[in-house]
């Protein structure tokens, strides 16, 4: 071939690569106005910002469905190994605000005879603004929903965001999986029922999500609750003919968080199963989140608590 010639084709390779690349700016340009038109930022309302620049969404890579549905970006090197001292077992100091001493407090609760621990902070004694139960997944404790170093210090922002407020957060032990452990948690909601002026909301993670499915398929518990919160869970079908569903009174708002390459529970299923939802009650208050390459433990690192709860808080 010769001198000429391979010249030319160098030059076509070069306008193509320029047009390519001015196709993917503008369809970028495009999906950015689509973003910005679907997703105004953080629900404002019952919680005050508090840390908002660190633990906010960042820009969404998309966002669909009126803003029901969102897929946030994630990044293992910065949401983890930028974030942590240790990864994922220490958060670096400035993620954390250290509550006065004698705020955390530990308290009892019973059912069905059993005695059980809950570690709890904010108003506790009557008249919470918003009180919200941590419901732990497999091999947890209720250390767990109150770790400050461990979740990237996303516990303690909803801690701090609580105790700020002048609302609850529990995080308790329970029996198991099934329904004893259930109904453990049926009698915390009681208990914690009748402390709560404002909303009360259930967020379960992982295998701890079997105990917010239950919820929804239980009439009297169920209506007690202003809120599910669903982190790197799983489907269940019965919600789809649930009492909360089928209410055209007492509709519990849910929103579902999940990594898109979460290697226990599959995305796509619970993204597929949130449309389901959609096709069934359009008008039914549920929101998703996805966080893109995220895997199991994104959600609870990543969600944006004060988003989550003032949108449930306004529905």
């Amino acid at each position: 071939m010769s001198a000429f010639k391979i010249a030319i084709l160098a030059a076509c390779s070069v306008i193509l690569m320029l047009a390519a690349g001015c196709q993917g700016t503008l369809e970028s340009v495009r999906a950015e106005s689509k973003n910005a038109a679907e997703w105004p930022g953080p629900h404002g309302g019952l919680l005050a910002p508090f840390k908002e620049q660190a633990f906010r969404y960042r820009k969404p890579l998309e966002v669909s469905d009126g803003g029901r549905f969102m897929l946030a970006p994630y990044d293992e090197l910065v949401d983890i190994n930028k974030r942590d001292v240790q990864p994922v077992r220490k958060v670096r100091s400035w993620w954390v605000l250290k509550l006065p001493k004698g705020a955390e407090v530990e308290g009892e609760y019973e059912a069905g005879g059993r005695k059980l621990l809950y570690r709890a902070v904010g108003k506790l004694d009557g008249g919470s603004k918003i009180t919200v139960i941590y419901v732990h997944g497999r091999g947890g404790s209720r250390d767990w929903g109150f770790d400050d170093e461990r979740f990237g210090g996303n516990f303690n922002r909803l801690k701090n965001l609580m105790h700020k407020a002048g609302g609850a957060y529990v995080s308790p032990d329970f029996t198991d999986f099934e329904e004893t452990g259930f109904a453990d948690i049926k009698a915390l909601i009681n208990k914690f029922a009748r402390l709560t002026d404002g909303p009360l909301v259930v967020a379960c993670g992982s295998l701890g999500n079997t105990v917010c499915w239950n919820i929804a398929q239980d009439t009297a518990i169920a209506s007690k609750i202003s809120g599910l919160v669903v982190l790197a869970g799983f489907p269940d079908e019965r919600f789809l003919t649930s009492p909360v569903i089928k209410s055209k009174r007492h509709h519990v708002p849910l929103l579902m968080a999940h990594g898109t390459i979460d290697p226990y529970y599959d995305y796509k299923t619970l993204e597929e199963f949130y449309r389901k939802i959609r096709a069934k009650e359009p008008d039914y208050p549920v929101r998703f989140v996805g966080f893109n390459t995220g895997k199991h433990g994104a959600p609870v690192r990543m969600i944006d608590w004060r988003d989550t709860l003032n949108w449930i808080a306004a529905q």
